[in-house]
């Protein structure tokens, strides 16, 4: 019997608030800051900080993705990946992702050009970064959870749900836990 929508989002939410019960609200704010500091420090100008930003907002957004398809993958095949395996589709994800990063910085630029205001645009593009940094930490520190032995059983009943839903309720929670660990985050200006 598949399980519903409800019965998917409940199971997520039991692993996930598991897995980041240890969390800090200052340890995560206090790395997410650490990266943008080095960035800024890194960049040269204003123009090229922002050049940087995208390109990392890009980055991150499509090795988000690319952790969706290796839950996604296990869904499917209803086994679970080794780390090992798990890596090395996240380096061949990441590996495909700079080859085509140019492309991917023209799409995200169009995005974020809308925004007028240049403050806003970098402020807009340093918080889309800070909550992909952590949305990517929830994702991947989850699907190294998942496949641990000893979460298997629970992580099994996921297997009896449609892998659509496991996929969108993944996606959403890892974005609620995310702007969760985020509020309150000082970006100064």
């Amino acid at each position: 019997m598949k399980m519903t929508k409800e019965e998917v989002s409940r199971i997520l939410s039991i692993l996930l608030h598991e897995l980041t019960a240890h969390w800090t609200k200052e340890k995560i704010h206090s790395d997410v800051l650490e990266i943008i500091m080095k960035l800024r420090i890194q960049a040269a100008d204003e123009n090229e900080y922002m050049h940087g930003l995208l390109a990392n907002v890009a980055f991150a957004t499509e090795s988000s993705h690319a952790l969706q398809q290796v839950l996604g993958t296990m869904l499917e095949e209803q086994s679970f990946l080794s780390a090992r395996e798990m890596e090395e589709m996240m380096n061949e994800a990441q590996a495909r992702i700079r080859e085509h990063i140019s492309e991917l910085i023209s799409r995200y630029k169009a995005h974020f050009e809308q925004i007028d205001d240049t403050i806003e645009r970098k402020k807009q593009l340093e918080r889309s970064y800070c909550a992909l940094l952590i949305v990517n930490r929830v994702k991947t520190d989850f699907l190294f959870q998942f496949i641990h032995e000893q979460n298997q059983n629970v992580a099994k009943q996921l297997f009896a749900a449609n892998p659509s839903d496991v996929l969108e309720a993944f996606h959403h929670l890892s974005s609620v836990y995310a702007s969760q660990w985020i509020e309150g985050l000082e970006l100064h200006y």
